[in-house]
């Protein structure tokens, strides 16, 4: 790495470190326009998954818009079914204010022309005209019934003949009488029902007058707007049906608002409005695709709800309470979705699978009314673990069908100049971007030495950023608390020891316990069939090695390697693989003349919280082998390794806790000289030791044992040739199988 006295002089980070293999998937993940190209983005926590995905599709949405605008409209034809319209990236507002304004213009145009002069007197010429036709009619049917002696008179039973003289009926006969008054009855019905004709031909006409009007102000607003948005043929029908459905009601636009109270419903207008359904018109200066990251994905959340109102009752709703949700904002761009929250909703995944093989987004609704679906071009982004990658791929045949896309973030990287330098460069954008003192060069090198620690491998470096973020954000701290100008590799110590202190309280309890003498752990002397083997416990984030007592005992019989811990059930499977491995070891090696006749019981001494794993199956071989043999076994060596039935010792996790976790042991107790851990020779880089354990091994105060195989590690527990340690063993075998013979 290139020096500098403080991290001011770099350039600031500004792409994701160490992440070549996901960012070449992103990028053929995002150039392929395919609905089942969608992408799972998976990683550790901390890695940048996240960061980056948003990053990169901030930069690759630039230039490729393709989404619009949408509004649902009344459906005059078939009102239940609410319309779904199209447009361009800032036209739906004005679309929506067009309407508003038309409706307003309308209401006073409407309003105007039926209360001008011109319109009653229009009205009343025409109404007149008819009203002449009446009365002729009524003069003619009167004229005619008085030339036959009848006068026309109206009664409560409408129009009536009565005889104009009183005497009349004695001047004829009953029967001309008769005869006369039902020939002028039955014209009276058919005048009747002739001025019923001219009533309603009356109000036709009226009608046609009022449409006739309405006509010549409604049209040209009509057309104005059909040319405004001639482009979009389902506006142009929507105009068309909103003209004709104003005009079959034109009356509701000039009465009073009285007179509307008792004539309709106070809701009529509302038919009229437009619902701005998704609105990108902050989108149309920067022309990008959107995205959405919806962190609650439930089914409304994600494909949107229509709202209800209770009215008199019931349950009420109409297109205007339609609710878009995350895929509707999204549509023409990208819906950011994190993996575990989406499966918290069953039917959320159901309704995205459907959405992307359909291509279309339907609103799931019980109320009365049913959206028209709006076409979906979209392209779905997933973050999520490995876990959940493996359970979707292994158990959903829909997922690999959807999902071809595997990004996948590494939790390390390759140990060179330019990814420390990155890592440099990254706590440069980290102090200018949250405004922290600078780190000084010693400061950046304990940083990395962090990361170095955190992937486990000398070779390698973490790419777990939100813990080396920790790490900067606390340094900062005991800086400013020191008054210093830049961070300094003293402070960087202080964080990474400080927190440390507030995690390890159950690491400091359990040392408490081996120096009060509560738990049983020998770092000096020698005893046969007694081992310290090496553990990992973790609490929470925090992790430590622990020394465990390891017994064995041994005796005639045939039932082999006995584990009690299995025995009692606190025994994983993984612990028990290991426990049937040591036993095919012991086959092998020492069963080739006769059956395998012992008992052989194996305990890890004060475990009450259950033991799994295999690292511990190589200890737990020495230990039966130093029991048979009778060999006693250094005390102030602990072992870790597992084995393979070739007595091979093959690597094994946590090796730098275990040391470490030795060591303080030992140190508690009193270092001597002489202590130390036996490893597998290929978990040498996996050792990122603390600045104490690395200086009391260079002073020999402790010592790493590397070995590969069970010969190498018997041989330093006891200070034997491995031929002796299997001679012993063997003459004890024969012993066994002997007795067991001449008992029988």
């Amino acid at each position: 790495m290139q020096k500098f006295k403080n991290t001011s002089e770099i350039e600031v980070l500004d792409e994701i470190l160490g992440q070549e293999r996901a960012i070449r998937a992103m990028e053929v993940g995002l150039k392929i326009d395919n609905s089942a190209y969608n992408i799972y983005v998976s990683g550790h926590s901390g890695t940048g998954k996240t960061t980056y995905t948003l990053k990169a599709l901030n930069k690759y949405s630039v230039g490729k818009a393709r989404h619009k605008d949408w509004c649902y409209v009344y459906n005059f034809e078939h009102p239940r079914d609410p319309i779904s319209i199209g447009l361009k990236i800032g036209l739906g507002k004005v679309f929506k204010k067009d309407i508003e304004k038309l409706i307003e213009a309308l209401l006073d145009e409407l309003k105007d022309a039926f209360e001008s002069e011109d319109y009653e007197l229009g009205k009343n010429q025409l109404l007149e005209s008819y009203d002449i036709e009446k009365e002729s009619l009524l003069k003619e049917i009167k004229k005619y019934g008085e030339e036959r002696g009848f006068k026309l008179k109206n009664s409560r039973l409408g129009m009536v003949f009565v005889p104009l003289k009183e005497d009349y009926e004695e001047e004829v006969s009953d029967e001309e009488f008769y005869k006369t008054k039902r020939e002028l009855e039955h014209m009276a019905i058919q005048t009747v029902y002739k001025i019923r004709d001219i009533e309603d031909e009356a109000k036709e006409a009226l009608l046609g007058l009022e449409e006739e009007i309405g006509r010549f102000i409604i049209d040209p607003h009509i057309d104005e707007l059909s040319e405004k948005y001639k482009e979009y043929e389902k506006v142009v029908q929507y105009l068309k049906n909103l003209r004709d459905d104003i005009l079959e009601n034109i009356f509701l636009f000039y009465m009073d608002d009285e007179e509307l109270k008792d004539k309709v419903d106070k809701d009529h207008f509302l038919k009229y409005r437009v619902n701005l359904f998704v609105d990108n018109e902050d989108e149309k200066t920067n022309s990008s695709a959107p995205i959405i990251v919806e962190t609650n994905p439930s089914p409304a959340n994600l494909f949107g709800k229509i709202e209800y109102d209770y009215y008199n009752g019931n349950l009420k709703t109409d297109f205007t309470k339609i609710i878009p949700g995350a895929v509707h904002k999204a549509n023409g761009g990208y819906l950011v979705l994190y993996a575990d929250q989406l499966l918290r909703y069953e039917l959320s995944w159901d309704m995205l699978k459907r959405t992307i093989q359909s291509k279309k987004i339907i609103i799931d609704t019980n109320t009365s009314i049913n959206p028209e679906s709006i076409p979906i071009d979209i392209k779905v982004i997933l973050i999520g673990s490995n876990y959940l990658y493996n359970l979707l791929y292994s158990y959903d045949n829909d997922f690999s069908k959807y999902f071809k896309i595997f990004v996948d973030f590494d939790n390390e990287m390759n140990k060179n100049e330019d990814n420390e330098m990155g890592i440099a460069r990254f706590i440069a954008l980290q102090c200018k971007k949250n405004n922290l003192k600078h780190f000084t060069y010693d400061a950046v090198q304990e940083v990395i030495n962090f990361s170095t620690r955190l992937s486990g491998d000398i070779d390698r470096l973490s790419t777990e950023f939100n813990k080396i973020m920790e790490v900067i954000v606390e340094g900062n701290t005991y800086a400013e608390i020191n008054n210093s100008e830049f961070v300094d590799k003293d402070d960087v110590k202080m964080a990474i020891n400080e927190k440390r202190k507030r995690l390890n309280k159950i690491e400091c309890k359990m040392d408490e316990s081996i120096e009060n003498g509560f738990t049983l752990i020998d770092t000096e002397g020698q005893r046969v069939g007694v081992i310290n083997g090496l553990s990992v416990l973790s609490t929470g984030e925090y992790s430590f090695g622990r020394a465990s007592r390891i017994t064995a005992t041994t005796s005639i019989g045939n039932r082999g390697v006995i584990n009690i811990e299995r025995e009692v059930k606190m025994s994983g499977s993984i612990h028990d693989k290991g426990i049937l491995i040591l036993s095919g070891y012991l086959s092998e090696n020492f069963a080739q003349e006769y059956p395998l006749s012992m008992n052989a019981s194996i305990c890890f001494e004060q475990s009450y919280g259950g033991v799994d794993g295999d690292s511990a199956s190589g200890a737990e071989l020495y230990a039966i082998l130093s029991s048979l043999g009778g060999i006693p076994i250094k005390q102030n060596i602990a072992a870790t390794g597992s084995i393979n039935q070739k007595g091979e010792i093959q690597v094994v996790g946590g090796i730098t806790e275990k040391i470490e976790g030795f060591y303080y042991t030992c140190k508690n107790k009193g270092l001597n000289g002489n202590q130390g851990v036996i490893i597998p020779k290929n978990n040498s880089r996996n050792m990122i030791l603390s600045e104490e354990v690395n200086n009391a091994i260079k002073e020999g105060m402790f010592h790493i044992y590397t070995v590969n195989n069970i010969e190498e590690a018997m041989e330093i527990l006891t200070d034997m040739k491995f031929s002796e340690i299997k001679s012993l063993v063997k003459e004890r075998l024969d012993s066994f199988a002997k007795l067991r013979d001449t008992s029988k």
